[in-house]
């Protein structure tokens, strides 16, 4: 909070998909600094969302490589419409999607050699991700969430793969709103290791196709996109094993889909070239610059202003949001101002009396009703309630490293932060917890490795 805080107001909008808008923060010299990622309310809205964000977070709090844009802050600004941003290290460059809808419009193929250069690229920091820890992957890996900068490949939002399993999306809708690639499965969306490979695969089709994929050109319907790109038959081979079409074969992480497509390139005689996605954008656009020319010709945009302003100073631009559903007072004024001219109007002392009588039997209900219903325990207390699930139930649960149960579970617990720790199948979870006086705090937990 406290380098959001030092942040000054910007008038840059960068870029905008289906998790949110993109905003450029600058100093308060007017230079470039952090990017801000400002979450679509759709999706925070899901309650499961936020704490799984938040779990991941802590998960990869000290996680720092050179292949990702570096998370410094999640901020979330309270208010009648909460917003939640995540806040980067910014690096410029160009979004690989727009390099894809460049290469359409001007009729340019993308080489074999710059595609497995970005395949590799990806497929190698995903690597060091998945070492990590078993249960860590991306979860939405896209043409959107590449930078490429100074001839280098950068991942961002690699922290909102659990928070999108909460959604509970279809196949498609996911693909269609988040741009984030699921292999159709029984039981929900699980974005382990194995999809991240898939979702890398897809942006190798899509950069074979020079074009951005379509809404229905998703993991479940490749079908025409792959019989229409030209392919050296050993990545072809590897894009099919990647793409999940045969579940025998599938990449069991990235380390091993990389050593793959090596031994492809090493048969096909193809050579990464980062060059070749420089030619690509040498007449318009450079992609080895340091400050990316998108945000300027985007912020005189209409939309432009009002999201850099939710980004830096997000009260006045949310209370716009939720104004637009609420009642227009214009709607009413006339029904009401009728009905009161139709009737005789009131003196003054006859509306004091009636004041009058109405504060004398609130007061005399609520004394009568203070002798017979007991005052609640959080008017005086300093307790609150705290609310542990998981699945699958009977997880063993300790907070603050004293045993309570097992979940379904429900604590009444003193006010302030918890540490709770539950030994379900596979690892740990510990995660912390704030609870205020009088307030009802819920989580659920769930383990991969029952499903």
């Amino acid at each position: 909070m406290s380098a959001a805080k030092s942040m000054a107001p910007s008038d840059d909008f960068i870029f905008r998909d289906g998790f949110g808008d993109r905003l450029l923060v600058r100093d308060a010299q007017g230079r470039s600094t952090h990017e801000c990622l400002l979450i679509r309310p759709e999706l925070f809205s899901v309650p499961a969302f936020e704490f799984a964000l938040n779990e991941r977070l802590w998960q990869l709090e000290k996680f720092d490589h050179p292949a990702f844009l570096t998370i410094q802050n999640i901020v979330r600004s309270p208010g009648r419409l909460a917003s939640v941003s995540l806040v980067y290290d910014y690096t410029g460059g160009l979004r690989l999607s727009d390099v894809l809808s460049r290469a359409a419009s001007d009729g340019q193929p993308i080489t074999a050699g710059a595609t497995v250069f970005v395949l590799k690229e990806v497929l190698d920091a995903l690597a060091e991700l998945h070492r990590l820890s078993g249960d860590l992957a991306h979860g939405a890996i896209a043409p959107e969430r590449i930078v490429l900068a100074d001839a280098k490949v950068r991942i961002s939002d690699y922290v909102l793969g659990p928070a999108i399993e909460q959604l509970r999306f279809t196949t498609e809708r996911y693909w269609k709103e988040l741009r984030v690639a699921v292999p159709p499965a029984a039981g929900g969306a699980r974005l382990d290791s194995r999809v991240d490979v898939a979702q890398a695969a897809l942006i190798g089709v899509a950069m074979f196709a020079g074009r951005p994929l379509r809404d229905t050109e998703h993991l479940g319907d490749l079908g025409d996109v792959l019989m229409s790109i030209s392919v050296p038959q050993p990545i072809r081979s590897w894009l099919l094993r990647a793409l999940h079409m045969d579940p025998r074969r599938l990449f069991v992480h990235a380390g091993e889909a990389s050593q793959a497509l090596t031994d492809a390139m090493n048969e096909a005689g193809v050579r990464p070239s980062p060059r070749d996605l420089d030619m690509q954008q040498s007449r318009s656009l450079k992609i080895a610059a340091p400050k990316p020319p998108a945000p300027k010709p985007a912020a005189a945009a209409p939309p432009g202003p009002p999201a850099v302003k939710i980004a830096t100073q997000p009260r006045p631009p949310k209370q716009d949001v939720w104004q637009a559903h609420d009642v227009d007072p214009r709607v009413y004024a006339p029904q009401g101002s009728t009905t009161v001219r139709d009737r005789t109007p009131m003196s003054s002392t006859w509306k004091r009396l009636l004041l009058a009588a109405v504060v004398v039997v609130l007061m005399t209900a609520a004394f009568t009703a203070s002798q017979f219903i007991p005052a609640p325990d959080w008017l005086f207390g300093n307790t609150g309630t705290l609310v542990i699930e998981s699945s699958p139930d009977g997880v063993r649960v300790s907070v603050n490293g004293t045993p309570q149960g097992v979940t379904p579970l429900t604590l009444e617990v003193e006010s302030g932060i918890h540490e709770v720790e539950l030994q379900g199948p596979g690892k740990p979870k510990i995660f912390k917890v704030h609870v205020t006086r009088g307030d009802r705090v819920a989580q659920y937990i769930e383990f991969l490795g029952r499903r």
